[in-house]
């Protein structure tokens, strides 16, 4: 059940010459995408959302992912700023084309009818209000740019950069893995260096504002309490096992100590709101729709149960995107964190230090304040996903322990 020592130096010398972008790996499975996106010759009716994401109507869906991932990052408001109204018009407008592309029953109908065939109750074209916010949607599908230091480069992104090509080997997506799991140790490392050196409050100074200004990015807090809840239980399983031999206790010990600091409901079905879960909610929102539209008697009745229906669909998509981001975060970042803590080109007081050092950074990111400007709608949000992600993360770290053990 422990983790075998590795040289952290030496693991981030050999991927050095590696691009960042794994292009090397998947340049040519993204290259015949592009292809395939341009030069179809395919014609409909009404040509609009094809043109928004440049794409061909005969498109692949596996195309039309990978080109909404391209155009959608390179209009974020992150990327461009807040206040570049025309970028936010075509982060907006790419958004809203690929709800509809991605989704085989609605592109089959705006292929045959146009935007005219998309009613109301179909789509958000006609009431000009977004089916799903494209900012969360974007955050919780891929992250965000501002994070790559912190969380690399999420498997959901990777995946949609190559259109979800089943043309990825297994050996290939495990290098890729790799390499991001290695960057992630060396910049814990690096960050955590002066903490080695006992410059306790320039650390905690520096990590403060890097929290602050993380906030900011979209859906950011959210992502920032994450990430410093996966750092505090790795440091705390890490120091624990240093002190007894084994660091799985701690994972219960921490988890409650957090639940009472979130003042969480006993009511723990309240927040564990995993993958399968999710799905079975979404099943039922369905069915208790279904059954309101069956007694819908007038066309304004049936509108407003659709809408009521699409904003719940959304609610309960969003948690499944999320839980899946956040599983992916843990993965990456507590395999990360075993490298920096089981690095045997340093001692054993700095690999202690280390740990102390992440505990630290941990506490800084779980306690990050809202942004000033934000409003309680979105203070209210942050803590709904916040109490998703915790019960995500702490399952998932349990299971790799568990799985460790036993194979140990």
């Amino acid at each position: 059940g422990k983790w075998v020592l590795t040289n952290l130096p030496e693991e981030y010398e050999l991927i050095q010459g590696a691009p960042k972008d794994d292009s090397d790996l998947l340049g040519e499975i993204e290259a015949n995408l592009d292809l395939n996106a341009s030069t179809c010759g395919g014609k409909v009716l009404d040509p609009y959302y094809y043109d928004v994401l440049e794409i061909d109507p005969k498109a692949e869906p596996s195309a039309i992912k990978r080109k909404y991932y391209v155009l959608a990052r390179k209009y974020h408001p992150d990327k461009v700023g807040p206040d570049n109204k025309e970028a936010a018009d075509k982060f907006k407008d790419c958004a809203e084309a690929y709800q509809v592309l991605s989704d085989p029953d609605l592109r089959a109908k705006y292929d045959k009818e146009g935007r005219e065939g998309l009613s109301a109750d179909r789509t958000t074209v006609a009431t000009d209000t977004p089916k799903m916010d494209p900012a969360i949607l974007f955050a919780f599908l891929f992250g965000s740019d501002r994070f790559d230091g912190y969380v690399g480069r999420l498997s959901m992104a990777t995946s949609a950069s190559v259109g979800d090509s089943a043309k990825v080997s297994m050996e290939v997506a495990r290098t890729i893995q790799k390499r991001r799991v290695t960057r992630l140790a060396y910049n814990l490392a690096e960050k955590l260096q002066p903490w080695t050196q006992d410059e306790f409050e320039l650390c905690k100074t520096l990590w403060n504002t890097e929290a602050t200004d993380l906030s900011t990015a979209s859906y950011g807090l959210e992502l920032v309490r994450t990430i410093g809840k996966i750092y505090s239980l790795t440091a705390v399983q890490f120091l624990g096992s240093m002190d007894s031999g084994v660091g799985l206790p701690s994972v219960s010990k921490w988890a409650s100590a957090q639940r009472a600091a979130m003042k969480e409901s006993t009511d723990a079905s309240k927040n564990k709101m995993d993958t399968i879960k999710a799905g079975m909610e979404m099943m039922s929102v369905q069915q208790k729709f279904a059954k309101e539209m069956e007694e819908a008697k007038t066309e304004e009745e049936k509108r407003a149960v659709q809408a009521k229906m699409e904003e719940a669909s959304g609610d309960t998509l969003l948690k499944i995107l999320w839980t899946t981001t956040v599983v992916d975060i843990t993965v990456a970042l507590h395999e990360a964190a075993q490298m920096l803590f089981f690095d045997k080109s340093v001692d054993t007081e700095t690999r202690l230090k280390r740990g102390h050092g992440l505990k630290a950074l941990g506490q800084i990111f779980m306690d990050c304040p809202a942004p000033e400007k934000s409003s309680e709608e979105e203070k209210s949000a942050a803590k709904q996903y916040e109490e998703a992600a915790f019960a995500a993360m702490v399952e998932t770290i349990k299971r790799k322990e568990e799985a460790a053990f036993a194979s140990g």
